[in-house]
């Protein structure tokens, strides 16, 4: 669903979300308001699902319920171009909001028998899902470009992932190596380079700060990169992640500081990847909503329709 195709492209994402919900409520107000407050001030009688009126409604606001289902199957066809997707979803998308207040007069503004109110509570829940589907359409483009600096394609945030994670474990294999040498290099106030051979260059083992440092790759950094541990590894909330990366740098020799910084990037790009494939999911997913809704509220309108004319 293009984001201008209701009120166009040129305005900011908060001038968007707030002229869809204007013309909502204003298409409510206008359509279902003044048949309330005629009838409730006795201009005129209450709309009836029975009546002459209330039935042409009922008939017209079925008719707009099968053209907005014929998007759908449209998709199935567009080979044939029978009307451009922009016109087409324009008009899904305004005749969806003209057939809230025509069902809700054509419904007397009541629930009515057992059928009728599951027909209504499904229409009313069609409505809602596709109000939302078209804010988080126009919201969430703008809140990934915000929020996710480090943006890459949705379907390749495990592959770059592994990638990364290759990486990090190159770099703590590399710094580990050089470990007991990096621990020996002493500089003197006076600048002149001395180097000092630690006693763990001596004997082979890696210094302590070392150990740590593969512990936290392999217990914390790589599966969280590799995304095995998700939400619930700390790194993935960002005051964590900087509190344990700190006191890397605290017990880590200078030379190996570059060395956490990348690391710390790295796992930065990791949340900003996992924040990018949970707004996808809502900017994507709320069809999952919406289609079923739409498909079970167009079966019992049918029915409802069937039995109504039946008795009429």
């Amino acid at each position: 669903m293009e984001a201008g195709v209701l009120v166009g492209k040129s305005r900011s994402v908060r001038g968007r979300v707030a002229a869809i919900l204007t013309a909502a409520a204003a298409i409510v107000a206008v359509g279902a308001g003044v048949p309330w407050a005629g009838a409730k001030f006795g201009l005129w009688g209450w709309p009836r699902s029975s009546s002459w009126y209330g039935t042409a409604l009922g008939l017209v606001g079925g008719a707009i319920v099968l053209f907005e289902m014929a998007l759908f199957p449209r998709k199935w066809l567009r080979w044939l171009r029978l009307i451009p997707t922009k016109w087409w979803m324009w008009l899904h998308i305004w005749l969806g909001l003209v057939c809230l207040p025509v069902i809700l007069v054509h419904a007397g503004f009541a629930l009515g028998g057992p059928l009728p109110a599951v027909t209504l509570i499904l229409f009313l829940l069609v409505t809602a899902s596709g109000i939302w589907g078209l804010v988080v359409q126009q919201w969430l483009p703008q809140k990934i470009l915000e929020e996710v600096p480090g943006e890459t394609v949705a379907a390749q945030i495990d592959f770059v992932g592994e990638a990364e994670a290759a990486e990090a474990e190159r770099l703590i294999g590399a710094i580990a190596e050089r470990a007991p040498a990096l621990e020996g290099i002493v500089v003197p106030a006076g600048g002149a380079g001395a180097v000092v051979v630690a006693p763990h260059a001596r004997s082979g083992t890696p210094p302590t700060w070392a150990a740590d440092l593969i512990a936290f790759g392999d217990l914390e950094l790589l599966p969280y990169l590799r995304g095995r541990r998700d939400r619930r590894s700390p790194l993935a909330a960002r005051a964590e992640a900087e509190r344990r990366f700190t006191r890397l740098r605290e017990v880590v020799p200078d030379a190996a500081i570059p060395t956490v910084d990348r690391l710390e990037r790295i796992a930065d790009l990791r949340r900003h990847w996992d924040r990018q494939a949970r707004l996808n999911f809502w900017l994507h997913n709320w069809p999952i909503v919406h289609l079923p809704l739409s498909v079970a509220m167009t079966g019992f309108m049918i029915v409802h329709a069937v039995r109504a004319l039946k008795y009429w």
